[in-house]
């Protein structure tokens, strides 16, 4: 059974990191087009925030609403040139990674501790460098 869980760990593992790198490529390609990459948007019932995604540099801030949010992006970017990160991971494929002979319940479960756990923890069930597991682990 460590064999399948090892096996199901590292195929999660490099499935994540397959589409991190997709996205990087992608946001790499869409800076070449002079557009910029934000994140941000509602964090409260009236806060917002525009930030770079790059520099991660608060570009815009406020508490007037969804108005104001909209407001400040058209002032910030009036040729409508940015684009939000969450517009580029939707069109990534997301990927269920199967490994016969396991449950699906405990499949997921597995995922999810394999992308959010300890590293090294993890390090030493597989059996990969630390550095590796870091960055499999990874988010865009």
């Amino acid at each position: 059974m460590s064999d399948l869980l090892k096996t199901h760990i590292e195929n999660v593992l490099e499935a994540n990191y397959a589409i991190v790198s997709k996205t990087l490529q992608r946001v790499e390609e869409l800076e070449a087009q002079g557009r910029r990459v934000i994140i941000g948007g509602q964090i409260g019932e009236d806060a917002w925030d525009i930030i770079d995604w790059r520099t991660n540099e608060i570009l815009a801030a406020g508490t007037d609403g969804l108005s104001g949010y909209a407001a400040a992006g058209n002032d910030l970017d009036p040729q409508g040139t940015w684009i939000h990160l969450d517009q580029i991971l939707e069109d990534e494929e997301l990927t269920y990674v199967e490994t016969p002979g396991l449950p699906e319940g405990l499949a997921a479960t597995i995922e999810d501790w394999a992308l959010t756990g300890d590293p090294e923890e993890i390090a030493g069930f597989i059996g990969w460098p630390l550095e590796k597991v870091e960055e499999y682990q990874a988010e865009a």
